[in-house]
């Protein structure tokens, strides 16, 4: 089976980010909203703000609980 790697846009990025910005770690209920606001999957938004954490981490912005 083929994997297929979806790109953002600028839009959804955005979007994304100034959830990220508002809150580190998403709830269901904020994904949902999330995933009616922008048309993604709940486990895409699950994903990206998992792998966003990660990126933070790396960079020193945020610590782990």
């Amino acid at each position: 089976k083929e994997i297929y790697r979806e790109v953002y846009t600028v839009h959804l990025k955005k979007i994304l980010e100034r959830e990220f910005k508002q809150k580190k770690f998403i709830e269901r209920k904020d994904r949902d909203r999330i995933s009616n606001e922008t048309g993604l999957d709940d486990r895409q938004i699950k994903f990206w703000f998992q792998n966003r954490s990660v990126k933070a981490r790396k960079q020193g912005k945020i610590t782990r609980k």
